[in-house]
C-alpha cells in the first residue's frame, strides 16, 4: 500500500491518490484499489480498506507499507491478524539520509544492511544481524542507529514466509515503479480536469505496469507453506492449541 500526490483538479494543491495491490495465495498479481485520499490520513486509508472488505477481501497474510504513521495505524485497525511489514528499501533510505556523506560510508552501511537480511533464514536471525549494525552505528551516528532500530519486527517479518520469495515480499518496489510511471505521464498532461479522469488514468497505468511484472511463480513447497499460514489464521486458537 502506498500513495502518490497528483494535480487532481484544474486548480488547487495536489491531492493524495491511495493505491493497494498484492499477490493472491496462488501467486498472481492483483491491483486492488486506486482511490482519492486528500492528505493520506488514517481515515483515508480506513475508507480504502473498508471498501476492499465490502468487495470481499479477507484479511491479508502480510501487508507491506512505508513508515507513514496514518497508514500503519489504519493497517493495524483494519487487519489486526495480518503481519505488518515495513518496506526494506524505504527503511534503508531513511537510515542513509541520517548519515554524513563520507567516502565509502553509505556503501558500507548499505552492504551490511542487505547482508543481514539476505543471509538470514528467519525473522529472528535478521533482527539479530540488524541489531549488530545498530550497535556499530550507535557510537558515531546515533540518529541513524535509532532509525534502524525502530520497528525491527516489521522489517524482518517477511522471512516468516517462503524464503525463496523474500526479495519479493520485503518492499513496495513494484508499486513504487508503477507510481513513478503515473508521475511521468502526469507531467505531460499537466493538471487533470477532475478526480474521475485522474483516477482512471492512474488505474490504467498501474494496472499495465503490474500486469507486465512477474508473479510469484509458486512452487509446490511454496504453496504448501502458504496453505499452512492460511490455515493457522483461519482456525480459532483453543487453550490447548495455544499451549
Amino acid at each position: 500500500m502506498d500513495a502518490i500526490y497528483l494535480p487532481v483538479r484544474p486548480e488547487g494543491p495536489k491531492e493524495g491518490v491511495l493505491v493497494a495491490w498484492g499477490f493472491t495465495t496462488e501467486g498472481a498479481r492483483a491491483l486492488l484499489d486506486v482511490c482519492l485520499g486528500a492528505r493520506e490520513r488514517t481515515e483515508d486509508w480506513l475508507d480504502l480498506g473498508r471498501g476492499l472488505a465490502r468487495r470481499g477481501l479477507r484479511s491479508p497474510l502480510l501487508v507491506v507499507t512505508d513508515g507513514a504513521p496514518g497508514l500503519i495505524r489504519a493497517v493495524e485497525e483494519l487487519w489486526p491478524d495480518a503481519d505488518r511489514g515495513r518496506c526494506g528499501v524505504h527503511r534503508l533510505r531513511n537510515v542513509l539520509a541520517k548519515l554524513p556523506d563520507r567516502p565509502g560510508l553509505h556503501a558500507r552501511v548499505r552492504a551490511a544492511y542487505w547482508e543481514a537480511l539476505d543471509a538470514a533464514m528467519s525473522p529472528a536471525e535478521a533482527e539479530h544481524g540488524l541489531r549488530v549494525l545498530v550497535g556499530e552505528l550507535a557510537g558515531d551516528f546515533p540518529s541513524a542507529a535509532a532509525c534502524l532500530a525502530d520497528d525491527l519486527p516489521a522489517l524482518t517479518v517477511h522471512l516468516a514466509y517462503p524464503l525463496r520469495l523474500k526479495k519479493r515480499l520485503r518492499s513496495t518496489n513494484l508499486l513504487e515503479r508503477s507510481l513513478e510511471e503515473v508521475r511521468r505521464r502526469t507531467k505531460v498532461i499537466g493538471r487533470f480536469p477532475g478526480e474521475t479522469s485522474c483516477l482512471t488514468m492512474a488505474w490504467a497505468v498501474m494496472d499495465l505496469v503490474i500486469a507486465g511484472a512477474h508473479g510469484l511463480g509458486l512452487t509446490l513447497p511454496d504453496r504448501h507453506a502458504i496453505a499452512v499460514l492460511v490455515a493457522a489464521r483461519t482456525v480459532p486458537q483453543t487453550e490447548e492449541q495455544s499451549a
